[in-house]
């Protein structure tokens, strides 16, 4: 097979490790689309393409790609998405999808009409520790699930003494600072993705948000109660909490609670089932390599999308699927300014699954 030919726009924060997971795979960067230029320019040398743009639509005609990679900013990826299809490429998207559920639609008709595949780019779901997770949980081990927590806390929208100027979360993305919609739709919907990796489907959301910082315009912390059928989740992150240990973490603290025992996975990444039954307790540590995960899980979300490009597959997080986890983010907004649960999927999105089919 001749090598995959890939445009990428965007040059944010996450863009190196898109670009580090395709040259991996071997695959033609044809471009960059950027408006920081100098900051394209230096992509451009990295990784192995002279070619930098300004204008999606300039790009796409100059280098005819297999693949878009959308890494823009979320209120661009839509209107991206379009022009991606238009010019009949396969498009992997960087998540949240879209700001709203009417702009997803917009997203699924375009690539309905155009008949290409798109995959929201959810690398979660794709760390080692979440991978061995599901194993066990697939495997039985546990028994039946009926209890799940997924947390993490740490001073990223809060001055603290490593970060006394600029808060560490601002500083590594500075588009935290001026997001209207910060925490959940940033990264507790990557929680929401990895929830629903590990135990089905939500059917139920109660969420709590607020904003601690005045560094941010968003919500900083999230606290969301979620129904999965018999089972009770709770999901929280907070970017404001000091005295917790200073980031980068690795992961989420997560714990499954099951009828024959317990699954947990650390903030290191570490893995470990505990059992506690009538032939004793026993404590199994499951081994993940777990070096340089966070860049492997791009790399990892990148091979598949590719593979999946070869051989015609199902993604994982392909629209239908990753619809779900936006709607139950969006949902959570909802229950947050009502105070009151809301059941999932809403009736939007039952309708956008419908029309997309």
């Amino acid at each position: 097979m001749t090598a995959m030919r890939m445009l990428m726009i965007g040059s944010g924060f996450v863009a190196p490790y898109h670009l580090a997971g395709w040259r991996r795979l071997g695959v033609e960067i044809t471009g960059i689309v950027t408006k920081d230029r100098a900051r394209g320019e230096v992509l451009a040398r990295e990784n192995g393409t002279a070619h930098v743009f300004d204008d999606v639509e300039t790009a796409l005609e100059a280098t005819k790609p297999d693949v878009v990679d959308i890494a823009s900013p979320l209120e661009w990826h839509v209107a991206h998405i379009e022009l991606a299809a238009h010019a009949r490429a396969a498009i992997l998207c960087q998540k949240p999808l879209a700001p709203t559920l009417a702009e997803a639609g917009r997203a699924a008709r375009a690539v309905r009409q155009a008949g290409v595949r798109l995959r929201v780019h959810e690398n979660f779901r794709f760390r080692p520790w979440y991978r061995a997770a599901r194993r066990v949980l697939a495997a039985g081990t546990i028994g039946e699930a009926f209890y799940l927590r997924s947390d993490l806390r740490f001073a990223g929208t809060v001055s603290t003494s490593l970060h006394p100027d600029r808060p560490y979360s601002i500083a590594r993305q500075p588009y935290f600072a001026e997001a209207p919609r910060l925490l959940t739709l940033d990264s507790v919907i990557h929680q929401i993705d990895v929830a629903r990796f590990l135990v089905g489907e939500p059917d139920l959301v109660f969420a709590q948000m607020r904003r601690v910082s005045d560094a941010v315009r968003g919500e900083d912390v999230a606290s969301l109660a979620m129904r999965f059928g018999r089972l009770h989740a709770v999901i929280e992150r907070s970017y404001a909490s000091k005295g917790y240990p200073d980031p980068p973490v690795a992961s989420e603290d997560l714990v499954v609670e099951g009828t024959a025992g317990t699954l947990r996975v650390d903030r290191d990444g570490r893995v470990s089932v505990h059992i506690d039954g009538a032939g004793g307790r026993h404590v199994t540590e499951i081994a993940v390599e777990r070096v340089d995960a966070y860049p492997a899980s791009y790399a990892a979300t990148i091979a598949h999308f590719h593979d999946c490009i070869r051989s015609g597959a199902p993604f994982e997080t392909g629209l239908d699927d990753n619809l779900r986890t936006l709607d139950a983010a969006l949902a959570a907004y909802v229950s947050a300014e009502s105070g009151i649960a809301v059941a999932l999927p809403t009736p939007d999105c039952v309708a956008l699954l419908a029309i997309h089919h």
